[in-house]
């Protein structure tokens, strides 16, 4: 029986819902966001940490060396880190403005720990006191419509039964 819904979680799912394909991104731009950052911080520790080997004695032949390749490589990647944290409020704005669209509170938190969130299924019918059926049809009616909105119509007769 636990083979059976091993199965059932680890099979993709066509998620017809495009505002649900929108708040999944939103996770994992921000992961790409703090990674940069992270060699963002290190290559400035690295340029404040420059030795006398790396001051661009001559021998370079022409090529950028020492401090100039050093703060072109730091200000590519803060170009880039800039991108990308712009593209990650972009979408987090985006997000926002789709969870605060949705009127029922609970529907929201459960739209928000499954696909913002990317909780575990287990963990969302735990916190929210779910049975395995019902978890599925909240999956089903979410990702079924063309977007959050038209869902929406769907939910209010759902949420009577979900609180």
């Amino acid at each position: 029986m636990n083979e059976k819904r091993d199965k059932a979680e680890r099979t993709p799912v066509k998620v017809k819902n495009r505002d649900v394909l929108l708040l999944a991104r939103v996770l994992y731009t921000m992961q790409d966001v703090c990674a940069t950052e992270r060699k963002r911080l290190w290559q400035q520790d690295r340029l404040w940490n420059i030795t006398q080997k790396i001051t661009g004695m001559p021998g370079s032949h022409g090529e950028a060396s020492g401090l100039e390749r050093h703060f072109a490589t730091i200000t590519e990647i803060e170009e880039r880190y800039e991108a990308e944290f712009a593209e990650y409020v972009e979408e987090l704005q985006q997000a926002e403005t789709i969870l605060n669209g949705i009127e029922s509170r609970t529907m929201r938190t459960f739209v928000t720990m499954r696909y913002l969130l990317a909780m575990q299924n287990r963990e969302v019918m735990a916190r929210l006191n779910l049975k395995r059926r019902r978890f599925e049809y909240l999956c089903r009616l979410i990702e079924d419509e063309p977007d959050m909105k038209t869902a929406e119509v769907k939910w209010r007769a759902s949420v009577e039964r979900f609180s």
